[in-house]
């Protein structure tokens, strides 16, 4: 996965902003497969979500169907894809918890920030495999 680093620093300064609950959103660009089928995600644009979780926002995040709608809508007009989506977790690892397996799509990135004490402590990110469950992917951020 490729991200430029003001769209890095956004997700973190999300994350933060939101305490004591977790953010969430999308991610929007390319996705490019090379000819052995590996999957490289190219984030261009993030798009914050509303947590529209009415309680468990302190531990679970959902967007809702017409807020992706609408992302997806805008993506589209501007020639790009939703590749994934992003979201914290507060005093717990960057690991996907079974909701965020259950919530990421195949072929899509998920970027997981942890944060410990209103600070960011680690960021990973996930491939949704198209045979199901996900693989830890590198990200590169780019100036």
């Amino acid at each position: 996965m490729k991200l430029p680093r003001r769209k890095f620093e956004i997700i973190q300064e999300q994350a933060v902003r939101e305490l004591p609950n977790e953010c969430c959103g999308l991610l929007v660009g390319r996705k490019v497969v090379d000819h052995r089928g590996n999957i490289d995600n190219i984030v261009l644009e993030v798009a914050p979500c509303r947590n529209s979780l009415y309680y468990g926002r302190e531990t679970s995040f959902e967007i809702s169907f017409r807020e992706y709608e609408d992302v997806e809508r805008e993506a589209r007009g501007l020639g790009f894809d939703i590749i994934g989506s992003y979201h914290s977790h507060i005093n717990s690892s960057a690991v996907p918890s079974k909701h965020d397996i259950d919530f990421a799509r195949p072929g899509h990135s998920m970027i997981i920030i942890s944060l410990y004490g209103g600070a960011p402590r680690e960021v990973t990110s996930w491939l949704r495999r198209d045979s199901g469950g996900f693989h830890q992917e590198q990200i590169r951020v780019m100036e």
